[in-house]
């Protein structure tokens, strides 16, 4: 079981998913670019680690014509500029929840990705109002604990400076043939290969290395029992012969065990063949779940 979870990190570690801004982010928003479509509530949509606002295209495309659409585009990730200065996550948390009350967002629903799950959760674990409710789309509150028991939230300067010191070493066409073993490793769908490993060759690669690392580093287990909206967690599940002990029922566990301490969470498993990339391995799922649960007052 927790072989493929290590294995899945060590491919994203060695990926890096790119974006093509949809307009330059302003001077007090640089930690993100967002793209804003439809009217209506309010949805933000969070994109997993180096992957372009156009992850979302269909499921924008979707919901724009009943909801507001404001679609993120992470600072250093797909050709985004990135930050002068981290930590990371900590500045693009800060800066998305100063957003939605500069923008004056009520009820708003969050939608995350990988990365962008987790900050999702970590804005709803802090915010007490203009929040409604929170999609995360396979994303854990503290994924390290997943593969090790050990594991502690203590930032490490060593990994990051590693990991970031093994991207550098790459030239542009061997990043590039590295983000396309990702893309296959973490996506079913074929057609999207291309896509998810153009969006990794053009990602900066220190804000990846740290980015990563932060997350890695950042134990929210218990931290999201201060969530107050209803979350709901869909969680990619795909069988595979070489790891027999990686089943439904695993995911299942490790899963509860990591959203127990938020008692409004409801997790959801597809029942087989979705990666990492949900919404293009099994979009007829991803969509009645989403639907379901954006329909539910």
């Amino acid at each position: 079981m927790t072989r493929i979870f290590f294995s899945l990190w060590v491919f994203i570690f060695c990926c890096t998913f790119s974006i093509t801004p949809s307009f330059a982010a302003t001077k007090k928003y640089d930690a993100f670019n967002v793209k804003v479509s439809g009217k209506g509530q309010p949805i933000i949509f969070i994109p997993g680690a180096t992957c372009s606002g156009d992850e979302w295209n269909e499921t924008v495309a979707r919901y724009s014509g009943k909801y507001e659409c404001h679609v993120l585009t992470l600072a250093g990730y797909a050709g985004a500029m990135p930050l002068a200065n981290g930590p990371y996550l900590e500045v693009i948390k800060k800066q998305i929840e100063e957003y939605i009350i500069d923008q004056k967002l009520e009820n708003v629903i969050l939608v995350g990705h990988s990365i962008g799950g987790f900050l999702a959760m970590c804005i709803a674990s802090e915010m007490k109002d203009h929040l409604q409710k929170i999609l995360i789309v396979d994303a854990m509150p503290f994924f390290a604990g997943a593969n090790n028991p050990n594991a502690v939230d203590t930032f490490s300067e060593a990994k990051a400076q590693y990991m970031y010191s093994y991207y550098s070493k790459m030239d542009d066409g061997e990043l590039k043939n590295n983000q396309r073993m990702t893309a296959k490793f973490l996506c079913r769908d074929s057609t999207k290969w291309d896509m998810i490993a153009t969006w990794g060759a053009r990602s900066d690669r220190k804000t990846l290395a740290y980015s990563l690392t932060e997350m890695m580093s950042n134990d929210m287990r218990k931290k999201i029992g201060d969530i107050q909206v209803p979350v709901l967690v869909l969680a990619a599940y795909c069988k595979s012969p070489e790891y027999p002990d990686f089943t439904r029922s695993s995911v299942i566990a490790t899963f509860a065990d990591q959203y127990k301490a938020c008692k409004t969470c409801t997790v959801h498993v597809a029942d087989d063949g979705a990666k990492h990339f949900i919404m293009y391995d099994a979009p007829e799922w991803y969509f009645s779940e989403t639907d379901g649960f954006l329909s539910k007052q």
